[in-house]
């Protein structure tokens, strides 16, 4: 589809989404009528703070299986947000953009604290823009209820990617040699003694063209337009050769009690818990040797030897938080502060998947002969919204959510490469 004109694949897909809601009304519609509510109980009261994205779905339902009471917020941009329609959803409350007003989503957060009775916070946040408002939030909400995320300064040392390598380095674990790069020069000047390198920016985002990572092996060939300044550094990174492997850790004081380790790769949307054991290594000793207390998710790279490499931090859940779909124990993991052991995704669970980026999918598969093989992974795996007994978010996704963000977007005229079922964006 990426071959289209942007606003033809915009229409083409709005053309499809209004095709199939019949088909996706009637299904959703039926389980929604045969499946009785579950109550809202009050076991605890926990704040979800996002209803766009599949983690903070899947987060909401562990908690209301658990018998937690489930309130979520959302900025006016995600007020469709699929877990807003969620039977697991107690109550709903817009607030403040925290990119335009950081002030005012505090003040709205802790409104919200109050009028609800929240115990807890869980932040469910996916861009570094959107989370550092809420980290630097945590001293202030912390005054109203347990926040389960790191200290604004812990935060801001784990998403910075250099200073993330110094964490490594500090924790004497295996890591890879980088450089914080201020100017284009510094690259041109860099002796790379033979290695690839690695030229990233700062910080993450969802955009592809403010996200360009260069690899370099000639100094002399760096662009010279990149961004890069005193007050946008870059990274310089050695690059690892090996597979690529993502995980997630919840921690509380250093001490890991919900983690999930899968393949990973750029437009990967498919999650199946692995064991790997030198990752668990190390994400629990580095969970310890800096006392981590929220939830960090880290990108690794393992090499030929079995060493790991974290390549990249994320202090907040990853998208494979999903695995956890049939784990009794998460809820546990992230309200109970007594809990025992690591909370992990079932032995012989399923692979999940989002049916949408599946459907994306066959084409290549056709291409490639490989339809059978498309279709036995379609069968055997689970889509990660729809769920039988909370049927209405996969409705809301597919029919409200994505049209109104196609609609925006050629309203906007804007350019996107993609759509991001996970994260609820177009990118």
């Amino acid at each position: 589809m990426s071959s289209f004109p942007i606003g033809a694949r915009g229409v083409a897909l709005l053309a499809a989404l209004v095709v199939t809601a019949p088909v996706t009304g009637l299904v959703c519609g039926v389980a929604h009528l045969v499946t009785p509510r579950p109550p809202c109980r009050r076991r605890t009261t926990v704040l979800v703070t996002t209803t766009h994205m599949t983690k903070s779905l899947l987060l909401a339902r562990k908690f209301h299986e658990a018998g937690h009471r489930v309130v979520v917020v959302s900025t006016p941009r995600h007020r469709w947000g699929p877990l807003r329609f969620s039977r697991a959803a107690c109550a709903f409350h817009l607030v403040a953009d925290p990119a335009a007003d950081p002030a005012g989503y505090v003040r709205d957060l802790v409104s919200v604290i109050r009028a609800e009775g929240v115990d807890t916070v869980v932040p469910v946040i996916d861009e570094p823009g959107l989370a550092q408002p809420t980290a630097d939030a945590v001293p202030v909400l912390a005054r109203h209820c347990a926040v389960l995320a790191n200290d604004p300064a812990t935060h801001r040392l784990l998403n910075d990617k250099a200073e993330f390598a110094e964490l490594v380095r500090a924790a004497g674990l295996p890591h890879l040699e980088t450089r914080r790069i201020t100017d284009v020069r510094q690259v041109r000047d860099a002796d790379l003694a033979g290695h690839e390198y690695v030229l990233k920016p700062p910080e993450w985002t969802s955009m592809a063209a403010d996200h360009r990572v260069l690899v370099v092996s000639d100094p002399a060939a760096a662009p010279a337009d990149l961004p890069i300044g005193p007050d946008r550094p870059w990274v310089l990174q050695r690059r690892a050769a090996g597979r690529e492997f993502c995980a997630h850790t919840t921690c509380r004081a250093g001490r890991i009690t919900a983690y999930t380790c899968s393949g990973s790769s750029a437009l990967q949307l498919n999650y199946h818990h692995v064991e790997v054991p030198a990752i668990w290594h190390w994400v629990r000793d580095f969970a310890a040797a800096h006392r981590l207390h929220g939830q960090v998710s880290f990108d690794f790279i393992v090499d030929r030897d079995g060493v790991p490499y974290a390549i990249e931090c994320n202090p907040r859940p990853h998208s494979a938080l999903v695995a956890f779909h049939d784990s009794p124990d998460l809820a546990a993991a992230y309200l109970d502060p007594g809990v025992e052991g690591v909370a992990r995704p079932l032995p012989g669970s399923p692979p999940v998947h989002w049916l949408g980026a599946e459907l994306g999918r066959l084409r290549r598969a056709l291409r490639r002969r490989r339809s059978r093989t498309w279709l036995l992974d379609l069968r055997h795996g689970k889509d990660a919204v729809f769920d039988r007994r909370d049927p209405l978010p996969f409705l809301v996704m597919h029919h409200v959510q994505l049209p109104v963000l196609l609609l925006r977007a050629l309203a906007a005229r804007k350019r996107w490469e993609r759509v991001n079922w996970a994260t609820g964006k177009l990118v």
